[in-house]
């Protein structure tokens, strides 16, 4: 299984193929930590799924077996997503950390008022999450997950406001616009020469960069409108 992951790690054919025999086992894991019996239609298979890919992301043999160190990770996310969930109760079932500014207390203000009916609140969520999940599958063949990316969000305005600058010119740029969808890479060194913008900022919030592309390039209207700042600006 070592082996497996190791190779896993740079082949998307044989990670499909390691992940679809894994399935039964990364079931087990997540019916474990959630106290319950889950199947592929539950919320808590893909929360396993992206673990278990970030397993095969992170793995290396100083770590130990992949079996074990896979488990954790798993029953990891699990754990965290279950005390979130309780925690929450009334809030988007999935973090959105890496989408801040005023646009994102504005849709939590909105979700959180008691005036929202229960039904409408429920479509909110449901519609997010499946934004969420099939923006997170894109992201995933790029090597990583719609969950990575808070880690290296921008966090100063200057930052921020280069970054949008950056996603707005890739958006109106063809070559380099199928560059990131193609494969998830952003061409540094000739972008950084085209816009005069340092290449440390672009390798730093390359994931950001390229969840913030996919989202505004797609139909993900719920996720776009957190991103409204950068979206006006390339309908300018």
């Amino acid at each position: 299984m070592n082996k497996r992951a190791i190779e896993a790690k740079g082949d998307d054919a044989k990670r499909e193929l390691f992940i679809r025999d894994m399935e039964k086992t990364i079931l087990k894991h997540a019916s474990k930590a959630s106290g319950r019996f889950i199947t592929t239609s539950d919320d808590e298979w893909s929360i396993a799924l992206i673990a278990f890919n970030k397993a095969i992301d992170t793995y290396s043999p100083d770590k130990g077996d992949y079996a074990g160190y896979s488990k954790v990770l798993i029953e990891r996310a699990l754990i965290d997503h279950h005390r979130s969930q309780s925690k929450h109760e009334s809030e988007v079932l999935y973090s959105t950390d890496m989408l801040e500014g005023e646009e994102y207390s504005a849709v939590t203000d909105a979700l959180s008022r008691e005036s929202m009916a229960e039904e409408e609140k429920r479509l909110v969520r449901t519609g997010m999450q499946d934004e969420i999940e099939e923006v997170n599958g894109i992201l995933i063949k790029y090597g990583f997950s719609f969950y990575d990316v808070a880690g290296c969000s921008p966090k100063a305005g200057k930052t921020r406001e280069e970054c949008r600058r950056v996603i707005a010119y890739i958006i109106e740029d063809d070559e380099i616009l199928r560059s990131v969808t193609d494969n998830g890479k952003i061409p540094i060194t000739k972008l950084a020469k085209k816009i005069k913008v340092s290449p440390f900022l672009l390798d730093r919030h390359r994931k950001y960069l390229v969840m913030a592309v996919v989202i505004l390039n797609g139909e993900y209207p719920m996720l776009a409108e957190y991103l409204r700042d950068i979206r006006k600006e390339t309908d300018s």
